[in-house]
């Protein structure tokens, strides 16, 4: 009878020791998966404000073009005049 009592009661512990093995691993599995959620989400920020940079270059370019076709524009209009 105690042999049988003795091994229930290991078995009860080894599962014990499993389940707690099982819920350490998923902790740390948890752990490494936020760590790389939180390392997207930082090059994901990066990423956006090199896209404003962009866009902000664009639009200052753009800006420039327009104010060198206008001046285009102008002069032509002054040659014209003179002839």
């Amino acid at each position: 009878m105690r042999l049988r009592v003795r091994k229930a009661e290991k078995v009860i512990s080894d599962l014990r020791t499993s389940g707690e093995d099982s819920v350490d691993k998923l902790m740390e599995t948890l752990y490494l998966l936020k760590m790389k959620v939180e390392e997207r989400e930082s090059e994901a920020e990066k990423m956006r404000a090199i896209i404003r940079e962009k866009e902000d270059m664009i639009a200052q370019q753009e800006g420039d073009k327009a104010a060198i076709k206008q001046k285009i524009e102008i002069d032509n209009a002054d040659r014209e005049n003179e002839i």
